[in-house]
């Protein structure tokens, strides 16, 4: 096939890994699809070779030795989605940062004549999103947000580091993707918050529940940015064959105009609940409100802005899911819809409850810029609620919820 190429995927059982090969078995130029990770959940067209390999514990020599034993010499575009989640930010920088490194000097060392991109994939928290107010919309222009605001590192800034550091002078370069909160699944992988709406919505329809919105009335009046999981592997296959997007970071979200005002309304319909009237009046034990410890990032900009000072970003929810995930009669709920349609009856457990109740408490709007993107000739958008709806219809093909 004329100017074809092999492509290798990490972290292939996540929502992004699969997104991306899914992506790459639609491209008509890749030949082979080569994926890692510990093991593969997903059943794909023989055109995908899976290899378990351990990024964390396997020194790059250990990976290149796989790699060339198993044959993997031709690699052209490598797409790193491998992710393991940690209790600290200074740990997440140590393991990511060594698995990012790792495979990549072990894909040099075997594929030296033939690697000529590595496409990663991090996230808006490059802004500091998780400290609180920011600057909008987020333009990849924008400044690192110092150690000094956040107390601690940034394992994204470490990992564009590694990039950096190891790239220069090869003849291989990176990009770099900043999806906002993802929505998508993957078989076994539900670490993201529209698995975690859909048995919010699931347990209040068998309990027979109003569908409250669990965050703020500000932050449902006002805009946030969602990234679904097809779109942004269309962006990255998109991007490694792109030669003006060599060593830069490029933001990458839906495009459209998203509030949860228009989204939690089309969710409750489609699961078959009600929002109830004047939803943020009732405040109850299951509220919960808190100042963030960390200044707003907008605060490096604020002289630039011309305003005064920004206090410390709040986080107010109406229901806190961790809170409401611990109610008897939630569990019980669960247990009997999982009994009557076969489900996992320990997947209530499995939900992002507290990182679904920050991703709706913030106060504050979440904008980023896709203009770096379109100018250079990427014009993929897609309508939020339908990447919620597809993610939903998704999980029930999968028969991990009900239909």
């Amino acid at each position: 096939m004329t100017g074809s190429f092999e492509a290798i995927v990490t972290g292939a059982t996540g929502i992004n890994g699969v997104a991306i090969i899914n992506r790459l078995l639609e491209e008509p130029k890749c030949s082979k699809i080569h994926t890692v990770s510990r093991r593969l959940k997903e059943k794909f067209p023989s055109k995908v070779k899976h290899y378990s390999i351990d990024l964390i514990n396997s020194n790059p020599e250990q990976i290149a030795e796989t790699l060339q034993k198993e044959g993997v010499t031709n690699i052209t575009y490598a797409f790193h989605a491998a992710y393991k989640e940690e209790s600290e930010e200074s740990v997440m920088c140590k393991t990511n940062g060594a698995m990012l490194k790792n495979f990549v000097l072990g894909l040099e060392k075997s594929n030296s004549k033939t690697l000529k991109r590595v496409v990663l994939t991090t996230g808006l928290k490059y802004y500091g999103l998780q400290f609180g107010e920011v600057r909008l919309p987020m333009e990849e222009s924008d400044r690192r947000v110092p150690e000094s605001f956040a107390g601690s590192p940034n394992f994204y800034y470490v990992q564009e580091d590694i990039l950096k550091e190891i790239s220069a002078n090869k003849p291989w370069d990176y990009v770099i993707a900043m999806p906002n909160d993802i929505c998508g699944a993957s078989q076994g992988s539900y670490m993201n918050h529209a698995f975690t709406i859909a048995l919010y919505a699931l347990v209040c329809k068998e309990l027979d529940e109003p569908f409250y919105f669990p965050g703020n009335e500000k932050f449902y009046k006002g805009f946030d940015d969602i990234s679904y999981s097809r779109l942004i592997a269309d962006f990255q296959v998109w991007a490694a064959q792109k030669p003006e997007t060599s060593n830069e970071r490029f933001n990458i979200v839906n495009g459209d105009v998203h509030s949860w005002s228009r989204t939690w309304p089309k969710i409750a319909d489609y699961f078959g609940v009600k929002v109830p009237k004047n939803q943020f009046d009732n405040w109850s034990s299951l509220s919960n409100k808190m100042t963030l410890p960390t200044p707003p990032p907008i605060k490096l900009y604020q002289e630039e802005m011309g305003i005064k000072d920004v206090p410390n970003s709040e986080l107010i929810n109406h229901i806190s899911l961790p809170k409401w995930v611990q109610q008897d009669k939630v569990k019980k709920a669960w247990k009997q819809i999982a009994e009557r349609e076969h489900l996992d009856p320990k997947l209530l457990d499995t939900g992002t409850w507290a990182f679904c109740d920050f991703l709706v408490g913030r106060t504050y709007n979440v904008i980023s810029s896709m203009t770096k993107a379109r100018e250079l000739g990427y014009h993929g958008y897609y309508d939020t609620f339908q990447g919620f709806k597809e993610t939903f219809d998704t999980l029930k093909h999968g028969k991990v919820i009900p239909f």
